[in-house]
């Protein structure tokens, strides 16, 4: 456990970049960004009102470690991930703060959880049960269902869970949390009648004296849009990483992305001669042309099906992404590039020269939104942070 626990070097950035170059594939991702997003949203709330940064997926790709780290110097209360993968990331780069885990990890981790100092969420009293029997002693976030079917005890359940919950000298219950529905259904859930869901439960264990110190129900859409819900702390994510999943915001923010590039290199270069046969009857393939083989394909969070109008930018121009895709490479017309050789950085998303493939582009192109684009971010791909 010890060597799990331990921190990462402080040539991290470095070793990043060395990684980078060996794989000739890489993500840019900015931290100055992170940090301006951060600082946007505490401009934006009572000082009394804590904030837990959501870094589930890696933190939307990003590295949960090293967002972690910048965030804590930021000075983020706590954190949040659904991966103890995610929460070892960030207590090895020596974020002591607070880490909730959402649902996903199970009492078998019991020994690890302890020895990373988490919380653990509970929706129901067989975990609470489970949780107890897998730890000397657990800490607790009682998680509520306001109307999301998902994870989380019914507003019916939620004060007997958190009463059952105080009621053990070995459990220590740290908050209670909620997360507003998303369902898209015909008639979307009311946000004001889940608001009134929770606050009942809250003050139903005023009433009982087991209210916990921290109460939250509000991610990125919530904190954006619905300043009533602050409460005690909230818990948005993909605010630091510039995306404010709020079509109508109350609250005003301007965001920086921080994924800067997607970036790939020329691994193979050749004009298309007769030697090789007839050409591919595939859009884009034409007799004596100059292609090129990137290092990168679908195994790495390209599409497998080549968009059709698929760009990249190489040597400052763009220049179209040929079918079909492969695990590992996709073809690419290099009419556009002549001077292009093996080795020669390609962008897939960010600026190269004058020209620039924006997020909104790609994510159309690939079939996503901005948030999908940074959930299909692969871990095995670097990371170089700046």
């Amino acid at each position: 456990m010890t060597a799990l626990l331990a921190p990462f070097s402080e040539s991290y950035e470095l070793a990043c970049a060395e990684a980078a170059l060996l794989r000739g594939s890489w993500y840019e991702i900015d931290l100055g960004a992170i940090r301006h997003n951060y600082r946007q949203l505490r401009s934006l709330l009572p000082q009394n009102v804590s904030i837990y940064a959501c870094l589930k997926r890696n933190a939307y790709g990003c590295g949960a470690g090293p967002v972690a780290r910048t965030l804590a110097s930021e000075g983020a209360d706590g954190f949040a991930v659904a991966s103890l993968l995610d929460a070892m990331a960030i207590r090895r780069m020596g974020a002591k703060q607070h880490i909730l885990l959402y649902p996903g990890a199970l009492p078998a981790a019991g020994l690890m959880i302890e020895a990373l100092d988490l919380t653990v969420s509970v929706s129901s009293i067989d975990e609470l049960e489970r949780w107890r029997s897998a730890m000397k002693k657990t800490r607790v976030f009682i998680k509520v269902d306001l109307g999301f079917f998902r994870g989380g005890a019914s507003p019916l359940g939620a004060g007997q869970l958190l009463a059952a919950a105080n009621a053990y000298s070995n459990v220590q219950v740290d908050g209670i949390y909620a997360h507003m529905s998303e369902l898209p259904t015909s008639k979307p859930s009311d946000a004001g009648m889940q608001l009134q869901r929770m606050q009942a439960i809250l003050a139903e264990a005023e009433v009982r004296g087991d209210r916990p110190i921290v109460a939250m129900m509000s991610s990125t859409e919530g904190v954006l849009t619905y300043p009533e819900m602050d409460m005690d702390a909230v818990d948005p994510g993909a605010l630091f990483v510039g995306v404010p999943e709020s079509h109508t915001p109350a609250r005003r923010v301007v965001l920086q992305p921080a994924l800067k590039t997607i970036c790939t290199t020329v691994v193979a270069v050749k004009h298309l001669d007769a030697s090789l046969g007839p050409v591919p009857d595939l859009p884009g393939y034409r007799p004596g042309m100059k292609l090129g083989v990137l290092g990168m394909g679908w195994g790495d969070g390209f599409p497998r099906l080549v968009p059709l109008g698929a760009e990249a930018l190489v040597g400052g121009s763009r220049a179209r992404l040929l079918p079909p895709a492969h695990l590992e490479h996709v073809r690419i017309d290099l009419s556009n590039a002549p001077d292009a050789r093996f080795g020669d950085k390609v962008v897939l998303l960010g600026r190269q020269g004058d020209e620039i493939i924006t997020h909104e582009e790609i994510a159309a192109l690939w079939g996503t939104d901005v948030v999908g684009l940074y959930a299909g971010l692969r871990d095995h791909i670097p990371r170089i942070y700046a």
